[in-house]
């Protein structure tokens, strides 16, 4: 599986990482294949909430436990990785 490069260039609060990776969460959340019980990625499913679903509203709450989880920046890389991995997973056919 390819790794996608995940940067930040430091301009304005709503780039952030954490906001960044709120809303990626926020994405997984809502999609309609997604299973909490399906994440691969230990350190991942330890910050993902456990309610989901296209009414989730809880990007607000999500960034300020992640703020609060005062995470360096390789773990928010290895998240925002292994969110958007997780993602991609999802939108593949079933049987490939």
């Amino acid at each position: 599986m390819g790794r996608s490069s995940v940067t930040w260039n430091g301009k304005g609060p709503e780039t952030a990482p954490v906001d960044l990776l709120a809303l990626h969460i926020g994405k997984l959340l809502r999609h309609p294949a997604y299973r909490r019980a399906s994440i691969v990625s230990p350190l991942l499913l330890r910050h993902l909430p456990h309610g989901s679903g296209y009414d989730w509203n809880g990007e607000a709450a999500l960034r300020v436990r992640l703020r609060h989880a005062a995470l360096d920046q390789a773990s928010l890389d290895h998240l925002l990785r292994n969110v958007q991995d997780e993602f991609l997973r999802l939108r593949r056919p079933a049987d490939a």
